[in-house]
């Protein structure tokens, strides 16, 4: 016994500094991912676009609505019931409206709008909450969406959300790790990935971009601190890229989403 404690010691004391390193930064992203995997949810809802649009000789552009289901990870940011997510998933229009289309009057440029319905929040168990769209941030891509804690749906149920305040800027090569979850064909069970952050971004507004970031989803330090929420940045005519908007700039507006009254169905476009 004494010889093979003696081995382990010394074969502990081969590991190379990268390696050690390297075993502490997994340790620090299971320890995340260990108390933080259920602020990760998705959001659901059925989403009823509209076209519009005018070709070359005025003609209007004649296609009928559309419904279809649409869903989107949301990250808890609030135990009262308030999520943010990603509001590019959840509005099929914003991705139409702009877009040309070939028609036989001619080249028509589309205008799409969005208007949603049934919006539910989906727990880590599965449980399906009704809930309501409160703000939109069309810039920085967002939705916060409250859960509706009075119905029966939500009775027992306990919200772990993160915790905003509790944040830091990161700088470029910080080791990050990003919690999401997968879809219903692998039960939507919980996921985590590490990364490092390999660009900042400080004008118009600093963004950040991180290995493994996802829509919807939050990514932390290896201290545990959160960095962000990542969204989508979009300029007209370019591929839209995943950006971590800094999660003092989330807090912002959450703040004055948890008092707000149930945003508008017209989604913005």
């Amino acid at each position: 016994m004494k010889s093979k404690l003696i081995l382990a010691l010394a074969c502990l004391g081969c590991l190379t500094p990268a390696a050690r390193s390297d075993d502490a930064q997994n340790a620090a992203a299971r320890k995340i991912f260990n108390e933080k995997k259920d602020c990760v949810i998705y959001v659901s809802a059925i989403a009823k676009t509209s076209f519009s649009g005018n070709s070359a000789k005025d003609t209007p552009l004649n296609l009928p609505d559309q419904e279809s289901k649409v869903e989107s990870l949301g990250t808890l940011i609030d135990a009262s019931g308030l999520v943010v997510t990603v509001l590019g998933q959840l509005d099929p229009g914003r991705n139409i409206t702009g877009r040309s289309v070939r028609t036989a009057q001619g080249v028509v440029k589309v205008e799409a709008s969005s208007t949603l319905k049934e919006v539910k929040v989906i727990m880590p168990d599965g449980t399906e909450i009704p809930a309501e769209i409160v703000m939109k941030d069309a810039d920085l891509d967002l939705a916060f969406v409250r859960i509706n804690t009075g119905s029966k749906e939500a009775k027992g149920v306990t919200f772990q959300a993160v915790d905003l305040k509790d944040s830091a800027p990161g700088e470029i090569l910080d080791e990050t790790v990003t919690l999401t979850r997968m879809d219903e064909v692998l039960n939507r069970t919980p996921s985590v990935t590490r990364g490092q952050i390999n660009n900042i971004t400080k004008k118009p507004r600093t963004f950040l971009r991180a290995g493994g970031a996802v829509g919807g989803c939050p990514t932390f330090l290896a201290n545990g601190k959160i960095l962000g929420i990542t969204a989508g940045r979009t300029l007209t005519g370019k591929t839209p890229w995943a950006v971590i908007i800094p999660a003092a700039d989330v807090l912002e507006i959450a703040d004055q989403a948890k008092s707000s009254p149930p945003a508008p169905e017209k989604a913005v476009k």
